[in-house]
């Protein structure tokens, strides 16, 4: 069941019961009029036999050929009682009920029945009537509600209808009032569906209804952030496959410049070996081949270091991290740098290990390239739960409301964020730059 509908049958089912509340009070009120009428109707009733018979008895002329006679036949008009005369015998004498017809109108058997179960049983009164010679006989005045009930039903039918069409109005009026209020639901569904189908630029319009308006907000604002972020990783794939080529660009460039020009010596000097008449020109060129190999070595080394740093493998991530420190303030000795590192980073994976490293050298590439700062704190922490690393200088500072056109920052969040860290940088215009980094320590080393 959808929302219109279950909001239509809960508002259908108050209207119910509100009309049914109303019906029950009508009926109730009914009955109490009835009752009414009909008591004050039958106390008038005795009242007026009561003066007939006082003047029957001072006439003495009651009896008319062996009967008591009222004439309760001319009294068929008196809807509410049925009143009849029995002699001593029991037998019925006279009676304003002698015909009864049917009744016009009547009212259906549920709103007797309904009325008869209010009311109850109303009880008759009797009245024994006395002459000059005794008693004569007795009266007998019963109540008769049908003709009450089928007034009250032509009253209350009136009422009814009335009900019916304004049950019948209030539902149509609040089917297109649901219809209207819930129709940006249809804008929602639309704009989720083509979010869903790959159209990030998909928005909601601004609702009138504070909670639809407040939906229609964070939507825009989920979308947004959601169309950056693939923008944002569509561009650091393009970065990254640039990175790739140009590293892969360097490395043909160094091996074919660097590696291949000493390779060329190397056989230059072989040939000459082979061909050398005394031993002192063959010492020359074998001492040659050995200053190129131990060159050819160190390239090797540098190229290495570049793609994974061995002190990483070998002495671990502190040591590592002191050489590169180390490396990096002699090509940069005019700034003063302070590292703090504690706790065990032993047990720790490869991947968590290499990623602190390319952080804090991210970090030194950044402030060396942009920040013209002359001092610089770095310090990585570890506890049982996670690895805190914090990086400052009092460099330029940049406005962090721009968004940086280059690879290292971006870069930087990302891999952070890819381990399930978080990455803060807290930075102004001449202000310096503040990076917190927390990264968790549960990922073990694999076996």
């Amino acid at each position: 069941m959808n929302l219109k509908l279950r909001l239509n049958v809960i508002i259908t089912l108050i209207l119910l019961l509100v009309i049914l509340i109303g019906a029950v009070v009508t009926i109730k009120n009914a009955a109490n009029n009835i009752q009414a009428e009909i008591a004050s109707t039958a106390i008038l009733a005795l009242q007026m036999f009561d003066a007939e018979i006082l003047g029957l008895r001072v006439k003495n002329s009651s009896l008319i050929k062996g009967r008591f006679v009222f004439h309760l036949r001319d009294l068929k008009n008196v809807r509410h009682l049925k009143i009849d005369f029995f002699d001593n015998f029991g037998k019925l004498q006279d009676s304003n009920r002698v015909k009864i017809g049917s009744q016009q109108n009547q009212a259906p058997a549920w709103f007797v029945n309904a009325m008869d179960a209010v009311t109850g049983k109303l009880p008759s009164t009797r009245q024994s009537v006395f002459m000059a010679d005794g008693r004569v006989g007795e009266l007998v005045i019963t109540p008769d509600i049908s003709y009450e009930i089928n007034e009250e039903w032509q009253a209350t039918k009136g009422i009814l209808v009335l009900l019916s069409i304004f049950f019948l109005v209030v539902n149509i009026v609040v089917y297109i009032a649901v219809n209207i209020a819930l129709r940006p639901i249809d804008d929602i569904l639309t704009a989720l569906t083509e979010l869903e189908s790959g159209n990030l630029k998909s928005r909601l319009p601004k609702f009138t209804l504070p909670e639809l308006s407040s939906i229609s907000d964070k939507f825009n604002i989920m979308a947004e952030t959601l169309q950056s972020s693939i923008e944002n990783n569509h561009h650091l794939s393009q970065q990254l496959m640039r990175l790739q080529e140009d590293e892969r660009k360097n490395l043909a460039q160094e091996l074919h410049d660097e590696i291949g020009q000493h390779l060329t010596a190397i056989r230059m000097d072989v040939a000459v070996i082979k061909g050398a008449k005394t031993i002192d020109t063959a010492q020359e060129s074998a001492t040659a081949i050995d200053v190129v190999v131990r060159r050819m070595m160190e390239i090797v080394r540098t190229i290495l270091q570049r793609l994974r740093p061995s002190d990483l493998d070998e002495l671990g991530l502190e040591v590592a991290l002191k050489e590169l420190i180390s490396a990096w303030l002699t090509r940069n000795p005019d700034i003063h740098l302070d590292f703090h590192i504690s706790g065990n980073f032993i047990d720790l994976d490869d991947a968590l290990l290499i990623s602190i490293y390319r952080l804090v050298q991210e970090c030194l590439t950044n402030i060396a390239r942009h920040a013209n700062a002359n001092s610089i704190t770095i310090s990585i922490e570890k506890n049982n739960s996670q690895i805190n690393m914090m990086v400052t200088d009092n460099g330029n500072g940049f406005d962090h409301t721009i968004k940086p056109k280059g690879f290292g920052l971006l870069g930087m969040r990302e891999r952070v964020e890819g381990l399930a860290g978080k990455f803060k940088l807290t930075t102004a215009i001449n202000k310096g730059v503040i990076i917190n980094i927390e990264l968790p320590s549960g990922i073990k080393r694999k076996e």
